[in-house]
C-alpha cells in the first residue's frame, strides 16, 4: 500500500504572497507585450554610439516613445 503526505498548513501570509506574485507577474505580462515597451527594448539594445548616429540621446528616446505622456 502506497502512502503519500502533503504539507496542507499552508499559512495565510504564503497564500497572499503566492497571489501577489501571481499578480506581478500577470502586470509584466501585460507590460511586455505593449508596443510602448517593446519600443523602449528596441531603443535600448542600441548603443549610445548608435543612438548618436541617430542623432539621439537617451532621453530623446523617452521624450519620443512616451510623448507627451512624460517630461524629463
Amino acid at each position: 500500500m502506497a502512502s503519500s503526505t502533503t504539507n496542507i498548513h499552508v499559512t495565510l501570509r504564503e497564500r497572499l504572497q503566492s497571489t501577489l506574485r501571481s499578480i506581478g507577474a500577470l502586470f509584466m505580462l501585460a507590460a511586455e507585450s505593449s508596443p510602448t515597451y517593446r519600443r523602449l527594448e528596441y531603443y535600448n539594445a542600441l548603443s549610445d554610439e548608435e543612438l548618436a548616429r541617430r542623432g539621439m540621446t537617451r532621453a530623446d528616446v523617452v521624450q519620443r516613445v512616451l510623448g507627451p505622456r512624460c517630461h524629463i
